[in-house]
């Protein structure tokens, strides 16, 4: 019975607040000013209330703030979309969209009180689901999943509390699985493994904390070892073997801590080595992720 009355409080305060707005003052996009965040009629000196039009243009104010609906463009990367969403007090809030030009959606986006919460989600044009995200009080928390236009799985990795957590899946097109591996509070921690878009795999190792660790192997396509590697915290620590195509060892070179080393401990080569370009590539991964990009877009509208 309660569940009741409160649906029927939202639809009849839904339709008395669109009325309102249907009766209220209407001028055009182009009379807008802009003072100090507040919004004005040109030549008046008194904070607009009433609704703002223009073509595909649409925006409402109370006392010279954003309180209402809103509906209006934005360029990314040369391309043009349409926003829609609704303000309360100068606070976005609610589910927000944005759409191609053709009226497909693009983005279905939720707010509590200005701040990214519960999946935001992502289609192609074609409406085939791109992914999705899932974010508490701004912050990512829960899955975040990728698929390719046709549907195919590309990335399943998940975050808790911001930071990554748990297993981290990548595949190819067609789901041909690229990379596999585990991460803790952020960083990757436990063994990783690589392959080529054949299926082949690269590499095999481990990590402890965004390092290496441990016995690495790389491969030919055949799947025979290319290279074994010895690594401690993140440096070249131990015997490098490198064998032929035949199986036969070619070279064969020892380190410490990242330093070529000959036969009595002397250093043959110090270390050069600056980046992890396979750590580095996940911190990329996070910069990538959308609901960034699209709070500040909508953040910087005016």
């Amino acid at each position: 019975m309660k569940k009741r009355w409160v649906i029927t409080f939202l639809i009849a305060y839904t339709v008395l607040y669109n009325l309102s707005f249907s009766n209220s003052r209407k001028e055009s996009i182009n009379k807008k000013m802009l003072k100090n965040q507040i919004v004005y009629i040109s030549n008046e000196t008194s904070p607009f209330t009433g609704e703002l039009v223009g073509n595909g243009i649409k925006e409402q104010y109370e006392n010279g703030i954003k309180n209402g609906f809103f509906q209006g463009f934005f360029q990314e990367k040369n391309e043009k979309f349409i926003y829609e969403g609704r303000y309360v007090n100068g606070i976005k809030h609610g589910v927000w969209t944005i759409k191609y030009l053709n009226g497909n959606t693009k983005g279905v986006l939720r707010y509590n009180y200005d701040k990214p919460n519960g999946q935001w989600t992502y289609f192609y044009p074609n409406n085939n689901m791109e992914g999705y995200e899932n974010i508490e009080d701004g912050i990512l928390h829960g899955k975040v999943v990728k698929y390719g236009n046709g549907g195919e799985l590309l990335t399943k990795i998940e975050y808790f509390h911001g930071l990554l957590e748990g297993e981290a899946v990548f595949f190819y097109k067609g789901e041909i699985l690229e990379t596999l591996t585990n991460f803790k509070l952020g960083k990757i921690n436990g063994g990783i493994k690589i392959f080529g878009i054949d299926g082949a795999q690269i590499l095999e190792g481990e990590y402890r904390n965004d390092k290496r660790e441990g016995q690495w192997r790389f491969f030919y396509k055949s799947g025979d070892i290319k290279t074994i590697v010895n690594y401690k915290n993140g440096l070249k620590d131990g015997e490098v073997i490198i064998y032929d195509k035949a199986g036969l060892i070619a070279q064969k070179s020892k380190y410490k801590n990242g330093n070529e080393i000959d036969d009595n401990g002397k250093i043959l080569k110090k270390n050069n080595e600056l980046k992890d370009p396979i750590v580095d590539r996940f911190k990329k991964f996070n910069r990538s992720l959308k609901y960034e990009k699209y709070d500040k877009i909508l953040s910087e509208l005016e």
